[in-house]
């Protein structure tokens, strides 16, 4: 029986961060899905929130999350995040981040909603990219890390509350087969694709929150979902991120008519996301609109161009150009707040099992994220995680190795061998997308909720009728 250090599942920053961090030490497998390149850390546009200009202090930027957190955040968490965060920012420019830079050598903030001050640094609009990539690197030089890509993780192994490992499906032979570890890190991101409408890639499934309810893991602030104001639409074609940065380069949100949006709010289009998703959410409702429209006609054409380089072409290729014309954009899912519980140190209730990135819920977000702090969660509570996951390693009693040998292995593998009806199954994903973007949305209601689970309750019912045998 082969047993690893630490299995990492998923590959994006938290994940990366965690992986590079406590392979100075231990032997590390990395699980994804799909790609190694291939997480939603790949799509973060607008940059990484620090304190570190000569306008802002920490204790601006931690008001700042506290009051978009509509007050419901984990001050200690918040501290923590915001005193944390140069240390990390230099961690990733050791990595090789290169963030844009002025003429002086120093480094180029940008503002986006919610933040008092210029704090958002970037690598032109594909930031996530940039930090991803150079994790990439680092990961595959180091020889205590290994990689196995297009493998899905099923199931968390849990027997009497410790975490052994994972139940796995190899997506290429179809064989499904245990992987055990001394602990476990989840780094799965978060489950955009459960609505209608969002800016998430479609890896964004759930799947790590999904595997601790099962075991009986504590999930928390779950109702906590940020919708981003700005995802470009104009069906049929695919609908991505607008960056935030944009509003805060001068861009204007406008609707039919070209009124402005936001003009009422003292911070105006800079106001909270989720105050600017409720407003465009209720001007739609009351205009019987499809989309409003973010007008960029103040930012300098070529400035435009070399800023949001990827937004340009990617809205060029749609038949929009931002430089002439305003953008149509809607709200649309874009980050779970909430996730499964951990504490400051990525320990989850699960003894063994770590949690991280999008996927945790440390509290904090709060009821609301403010915009370029996930990318920063995601290496600062990641890095806690190895720090504490190295200690934990260290001192791990030899009673886990002879528990190891009693754990009934077989109730953890599927039974049965009925072969799934993939279009029932993506006509009850669509069925689930339309009810959660209708009734738990948004704008939500005692009435519509009640609604809505009543409705999920049923394709569960359905699902069970059709899937029982398959598990």
């Amino acid at each position: 029986m082969e047993v690893f250090d630490a299995i990492v599942i998923g590959s994006g920053a938290a994940g990366l961060m965690f992986a590079n961090e406590l392979a100075k030490t231990w032997d590390v497998l990395i699980l994804t899905k799909e790609k190694l390149e291939e997480s939603n850390t790949k799509y973060a546009q607008g940059g990484i929130a620090a304190a570190l200009s000569i306008d802002d202090d920490y204790q601006k930027h931690i008001n700042d999350t506290l009051r978009v957190g509509a007050g419901l955040c984990n001050i200690e968490a918040v501290k923590i995040l915001v005193y944390e965060a140069p240390a990390r920012i230099r961690d990733l420019m050791i990595f090789g981040v290169e963030f844009d830079k002025r003429e002086d050598n120093t480094l180029l903030f940008t503002r986006e909603g919610g933040h008092s001050c210029w704090r958002v640094l970037h690598v032109g609009d594909m930031t996530g990219l940039a930090i991803e990539e150079k994790l990439i690197q680092t990961v595959r030089k180091n020889k205590r890390i290994k990689i196995v890509e297009h493998i899905f993780v099923k199931d968390l192994i849990v027997h009497n509350g410790i975490c052994y490992g994972v139940i796995v499906l190899n997506e290429k032979t179809g064989e499904i087969k245990p992987l055990f570890a001394k602990t476990v890190f989840l780094a799965t991101g978060g489950c955009g694709q459960i609505f209608l409408r969002t800016s998430n890639p479609s890896l964004a499934t759930g799947d790590g929150i999904a595997m601790v309810a099962r075991v009986g893991g504590r999930l928390e602030n779950m109702e906590f979902v940020q919708f981003h104001p700005t995802v470009f639409y104009k069906p049929p074609s695919p609908m991505f991120l607008i960056s935030e940065a944009v509003r805060g380069e001068g861009g204007i949100l406008i609707d039919d008519d070209g009124n402005r949006i936001m003009e009422t709010h003292k911070d105006k289009d800079l106001a909270p996301r989720d105050i600017v998703s409720r407003t465009i959410y209720m001007i739609m409702q009351k205009k019987n609109l499809e989309c409003v429209y973010l007008d960029t006609k103040n930012i300098d054409e070529e400035y435009f161009k070399t800023r949001f380089p990827f937004i340009y072409q990617k809205c060029l290729e749609n038949g929009v150009d931002p430089t002439k014309e305003p953008i149509p954009v809607v709200p649309a899912a874009h980050y779970l707040c909430g996730g499964v519980k951990t504490d400051i140190d990525g320990k989850t209730d699960i003894i063994s099992l770590y949690a991280g990135g999008e996927v945790a819920c440390t509290g904090v977000h709060g009821a609301n994220r403010l915009a370029s702090n996930s990318l920063l969660e995601s290496v600062v509570f990641a890095y806690r995680a190895a720090v504490n996951a190295d200690r934990y390693l260290r001192y791990l009693p030899q009673i886990w190795f002879n528990k190891l040998n009693e754990i009934p292995i077989d109730k953890f593998l599927p039974k049965g061998n009925k072969e799934p009806d993939l279009n029932l199954i993506n006509e009850l994903k669509l069925k689930l997308k339309n009810i959660m973007w209708k009734y738990c949305g948004i704008v939500r209601s005692n009435q519509g909720l009640k609604k809505g689970l009543q409705l999920i309750n049923s394709l569960f019912e359905e699902y069970n009728k059709n899937f029982s045998d398959s598990k």
